[in-house]
């Protein structure tokens, strides 16, 4: 849905990530039944912009004719349009482990080259509104593989942005890529990002070599630097870094890095870790996901890649000093308090006053891919009814 901020469009929609479906038309089938629902239970009349979540296998599908031509049929009809892609997850993302293979291909790898250009591809072909869209992508490779490979990554994340150069020439319609940090990865906090772009994507070096790629001035170059590639901010994942909000933001934007989306979304906060309430953590230890968890003792956090590393620091450590859990495990928006845990509920709020208050990114997305590996006791309503509730949450603080 699209909310007027300071007389500027801002999109705001629901990334179709938690819809399952390794194939195209069961993920279609899903769309045609769920998105009417959620148009209800806005009570929305005006369009309804949706985050289209795209495996390969799914973009295999779209890039046929006939299959594109329904799709885009029926978008018309139905008064939805796609503002946003989701390029993270390459492969299933739902029913199997996924874990660290979600990094797979990673930026060091030619085959996210491709997948991700020929994204934005599409995307152009999905005629976004105002000739604006995004795709958010993972942050480089996972962290425990990125020893050596920035310079690969940042050469291919430079072809991705002359391939949009090109899209803008050819189409009018200009794609932006939001590198999505993320515990556990290359990027992974703000620091981390900002001495990524300045090292590797910002220096003289990588804008010489996009205005070569480009045949751009290196002024122009710098400038399509800035507007075809940034950050996608995910909300949970810098609560899960115990980065407070505003100045995550500040900093972003003071090292001349575009915010270009900003995934809406809560973790898990468990302020006083004890084994009571490890008992009670097992239930969100599912086998599909990964669970990173960041530790803050003091003034020092440590980091862990899943909950059952974190359970088994927690076993061999010394007790007695009080320490708070972040979980990355995204739980509804709507949710401040669970029956045993906290939520970084108050991290977004602060979050989307700021963005009520600035208009800090036009493209916002609220992502609970989770809902169908969350305990039950918090998934008792039908998955369009959870939507509508997640996105009339937002668009009231909005």
């Amino acid at each position: 849905m699209e909310i007027d901020n300071h007389g500027n469009p801002t999109h705001l929609g629901y990334c179709t990530n938690i819809h399952a479906g390794d194939d195209w038309a069961t993920v279609f089938e899903q769309l045609k039944t769920c998105l009417p629902k959620v148009r209800a239970g806005l009570d929305l009349i005006d369009p309804m912009g949706i985050g289209l979540r795209l495996s390969m296998q799914h973009l295999e599908a779209l890039e046929q004719d006939d299959t594109f031509t329904d799709f885009q049929r029926w978008l018309q009809d139905n008064n939805h349009n796609v503002f946003t892609l989701n390029g993270f997850p390459y492969g299933a993302f739902h029913g199997v482990p996924v874990k660290e293979q979600v990094y797979r291909p990673d930026w060091t790898n030619p085959a996210r080259l491709d997948y991700t250009c020929r994204l934005a591809t599409l995307h152009t072909r999905l005629a976004p509104p105002e000739d604006y869209g995004s795709i958010s992508t993972l942050p480089g490779t996972f962290k425990a593989w990125a020893l050596g490979q920035e310079a690969l990554i940042a050469e291919q994340l430079l072809q991705t942005v002359a391939h949009c150069v090109s899209l803008e020439r050819d189409t009018g319609i200009t794609i932006a890529i939001a590198l999505e940090p993320e515990p556990c990865c290359l990027l992974e906090t703000v620091d981390d990002t900002i001495q990524f772009f300045a090292s590797w994507l910002q220096s003289d070096a990588a804008i010489a070599r996009l205005s070569t790629v480009t045949r751009l001035s290196a002024a122009n170059a710098r400038e399509a630097l800035y507007t075809h590639l940034g950050v996608c901010h995910d909300v949970c994942h810098s609560a899960v870094e115990f980065e407070d909000p505003l100045r995550a933001i500040a900093r972003l934007q003071g090292a001349g890095i575009n915010i270009i989306k900003l995934q809406l979304s809560s973790a898990l906060r468990i302020t006083n870790v004890d084994e009571t309430a490890l008992k009670q953590l097992a239930r969100f230890d599912e086998p599909v996901y990964l669970h990173q968890v960041v530790e803050q003792i003091d003034e020092e956090l440590n980091r862990y890649t899943d909950l059952g590393d974190a359970r088994i620091a927690f076993e061999s450590s010394e007790s007695g000093n009080k320490r708070e859990w972040r979980v990355h495990f995204h739980v509804p928006v709507f949710i401040e308090q669970l029956e045993h845990f906290g939520t970084t509920q108050s991290v977004l709020a602060e979050l989307l006053n700021l963005q009520q208050r600035e208009g800090i990114c036009r493209h916002l997305e609220v992502e609970t891919y989770t809902w169908d590996v969350l305990p039950e006791t918090y998934r008792n309503v039908e998955i369009s009814e959870a939507i509508a509730r997640e996105l009339d949450w937002v668009r009231e603080r909005l």
